[in-house]
């Protein structure tokens, strides 16, 4: 739809929109003429969301909007919810039966009356704790609970025009200022008392809800971890006990450093042995060689049982002292077991000195020297066995004790692995518990930071009528909705409306339309007698032109077949109206038509027969009645019915000189008519012409060019506008120029 034909579409419907804008108008202003006075208050409640301080954030921190929204949207819908209006509405209704009687200041003198309709005393007195809001509020909700389908409920808590009701108080605008900690929250109702204290409610009961929400969550957080502290600790404390019990049960103080002392002795005493066995070596070597000296006294010093016993003594001496020095450190026995030692040494010797004081060795050494010597090399000897037999018991001892060390320090590794992840664990849950406590108490903090602070105003002058701007609302609405009907009734419209769209659906070629008669349709700006006969005379024009192209202008007559695809579409009109034109150009014309026309005609005409003998007839000749000579005329029109429907002569057909294919703008052309048009076609001889009938006198400019009508100044230029022709004649000079 162009521009044009969108303007067309609003100029003919003109009057009925307005009718329907003003009706409409009307209609509301009687029904918005005694509306109630309404009152507004405000209040700002401030938040603290954004940029407020909070425990777990001391210092200042990156704003993180999108947290910063979502903490918004969640207080406007808890200030929305359903369940917040209800106790707000319970609240409200408490505070009125506190009342004896109206008070300005909550609820005026008629409104009081409403409520006591709603809350009679005899109820009330059930109702009503004195003193107590909570208890009040719980009969409140246990009586709605037991008379839920009670017209008095219903009419108090859920009534539209309820000042209790849910419905009435969601009608509360919430929402925050620009970019700021702020919101506010106004309401409208027809008390200004009660719209005061709806308000004033409302930033109790929300303030209440966000606190035991906030702690709510946070207490149940607390508490799992409370739990998971506790599970920890106890795993923590059987892990440690464990390893108490393991190094009482090994007798382990330190095992680090017990085992570093033990490799310590170890070392020490490795150092000592190899030492010692390198004095008995030493000395071994020096016995040996002196008693090759001593061979031909050797009999004598080994068979002494004297010095033999003396040498047992000395040598279990010397192995206790060796006891002593390297296990107990005793100091008094090791003093007193060296001056037993002491003692039979002197004794040793005075026994060899008193035997072989004159004796003399082989190489004439003295023996007395040799056997002194003999005997010094003797005791370190056994001095040296002995103490190399204390190192092997040692040795054996601190094998035995690497052995039992060994695994006790795998077991006491993994028993500290084990308490290190419990440990961990622990602290890790202690951390989170004490983060949720902090988050908590930021909360409490939070939820304590919403400030009122502008409180909710008794509004003493009431809102501006909306009565006006409701008549406007409702012109507009009367004004667009028809218009919007019609419109998209214009856009749904599958009817062939226009000679453009006729053309582009059938597939021929126009020979031209002829405008909507009917009274309905009828442009009072149009001049229709002047578009009948432009459009009739422009039919006739193109009927020479066809029967110029046949090229035999001698041949009389041309017999012309007018047919549509279906009944009513104007072809017998049609062809009553171009045989007139026809023979007021001086053409002789003959009609054979299938029915009678009741019109006048200058023009001879017969009605032919439809039936069998029809669908039979080979030649026009045929149809031509007695009395009548086809010669005579110059064109010969033969009508017949729809062919979807009826059958037509195919030898009759086919001997045509021209086709013209009849179609009313008002109706739709489908599958059916594409494919009887097609199979006609098949039967002529020639390309028929399509001529358009029932056309609106708007679209006949797409045949005509501008229509001939009666605009206005604006009407003028706003086509001027809409076609952009801005140097067009007929805008700067009158139209019968």
């Amino acid at each position: 739809m162009s521009l044009v034909q969108f303007f067309r579409v609003l100029n003919r419907n003109l009057n009925l929109f307005l009718l329907c804008s003003i009706v409409l108008a009307i209609v509301v202003f009687f029904l918005t003429r005694n509306l109630p006075k309404q009152y507004q208050s405000e209040t700002e409640v401030y938040t603290g969301i954004a940029s407020g301080l909070n425990v777990a954030s001391v210092e200042n921190s990156a704003l993180d909007f999108f947290a910063t929204n979502n903490e918004y949207d969640n207080l406007i819908n808890i200030i929305q919810s359903k369940q917040t209006l209800v106790e707000v509405g319970e609240r409200l209704l408490y505070r009125h039966m506190m009342l004896d009687s109206a008070d300005p200041r909550y609820i005026t003198e008629e409104n009081w009356g409403h409520f006591r309709y709603k809350m009679p005393q005899e109820l009330e007195d059930s109702l009503l704790v004195p003193g107590s809001m909570f208890e009040t509020i719980e009969n409140l909700r246990e009586y709605k609970r037991k008379n839920y389908d009670s017209h008095l409920v219903k009419l108090t808590f859920e009534d539209a025009g309820s000042p209790y009701s849910y419905k009435s108080i969601q009608r509360i605008s919430v929402y925050r200022l620009q970019n700021s900690d702020l919101i506010k929250i106004s309401y409208t109702w027809a008390d200004p008392g009660i719209t005061q204290s709806t308000l004033e409610i409302l930033n109790d009961v929300f303030t209440d809800k966000m606190a035991q929400i906030k702690m709510g969550q946070s207490s149940d957080v607390i508490e799992y971890f409370r739990e998971q502290v506790e599970l920890a600790n106890q795993r923590l404390q059987v892990a440690e006990a464990k390893l108490k019990d393991f190094r009482i049960k090994n007798r382990i103080i330190n095992y680090q450093e017990q085992t570093k002392s033990i490799a310590t002795l170890k070392e020490m005493m490795e150092d000592e042995y190899q030492k010692e066995l390198a004095v008995k070596a030493a000395a071994e070597a020096s016995v040996e060689k002196l008693e090759k000296q001593l061979e031909l006294n050797k009999e004598i010093v080994k068979f002494s049982d004297d010095i033999l016993e003396k040498r047992k003594q000395l040598a279990d001496i010397k192995y206790k002292i060796a006891q002593l020095e390297v296990y107990y450190k005793d100091a008094k026995e090791l003093e007193k077991l060296k001056n037993n030692a002491a003692k039979l040494e002197a004794q040793l010797n005075n026994t060899l000195e008193k035997r072989y004081q004159y004796g003399k060795t082989t190489e004439g050494v003295p023996l007395k020297d040799i056997l002194q010597e003999w005997l010094s090399y003797t005791l370190a000897l056994d001095e040296a066995n002995a103490r190399l037999e204390v190192f092997e018991t040692r040795k054996a001892y601190f094998r035995s004790v690497y052995d039992e060390f060994a695994p006790l320090g795998s077991e006491i590794a993994r028993m500290e692995r084990e308490i290190a992840v419990e440990e961990r664990h622990y602290l890790e849950l202690l951390h989170s518990m004490n983060m949720a406590m902090m988050r908590q108490q930021s909360e409490t903090l939070a939820t304590g930071g919403l400030v009122v602070t502008v409180p909710p105003n008794y509004p003493l002058q009431p809102l501006k009528s909306k009565s006006t701007l409701l008549v406007l609302v409702a012109a507009v609405i009367g004004f667009t909705v028809p218009f919007s009907i019609i419109v998209i009734m214009e856009f749904l419209d599958n009817t062939v409306r226009h000679p453009e769209r006729a053309e582009e659906l059938t597939g021929l070629k126009l020979l031209g339309a002829f405008p909507d008669l009917r009274e309905d349709s009828k442009n009072r700006s149009v001049d229709m007698e002047w578009l009948k006969d432009k459009a009739l005379g422009l039919m006739s024009q193109n009927t020479r032109l066809e029967m110029r192209a046949l090229g035999v202008t001698q041949k009389k007559p041309k017999y012309v077949l007018v047919f549509s695809t279906r009944e009513s579409d104007g072809k017998a009109f049609m062809t009553h109206l171009l045989a007139n034109e026809l023979v007021s150009m001086n053409f002789k014309v003959l009609v054979l038509t299938h029915k009678a026309i009741d019109t006048e005609a200058f023009y001879d005409n017969s009605v032919h027969q439809a039936g069998r003998d029809f669908l039979k007839t080979r030649n026009f000749d045929d149809l031509i009645p007695s009395g009548y000579t086809s010669s005579l005329y110059d064109f010969v029109f033969v009508t017949i019915e729809g062919i979807i429907t009826e059958q037509y002569p195919l030898d009759l057909a086919e001997k045509a000189d021209m086709a013209f294919c009849v179609l009313s703008a008002h109706r739709s052309w489908n599958k059916a008519d594409r494919f009887a048009i097609k199979e006609f076609i098949n039967t002529l001889n020639v390309q028929p012409r399509l001529i358009v009938n029932g056309v609106d006198p708007d679209y006949m400019d797409v045949v005509l060019g501008d229509i001939k009508k009666s605009r206005s100044f604006l009407r003028r230029f706003m086509k001027m506008i809409f076609t952009l022709e801005f140097h067009s004649r007929k805008f700067s000079h009158n139209r019968n120029n």
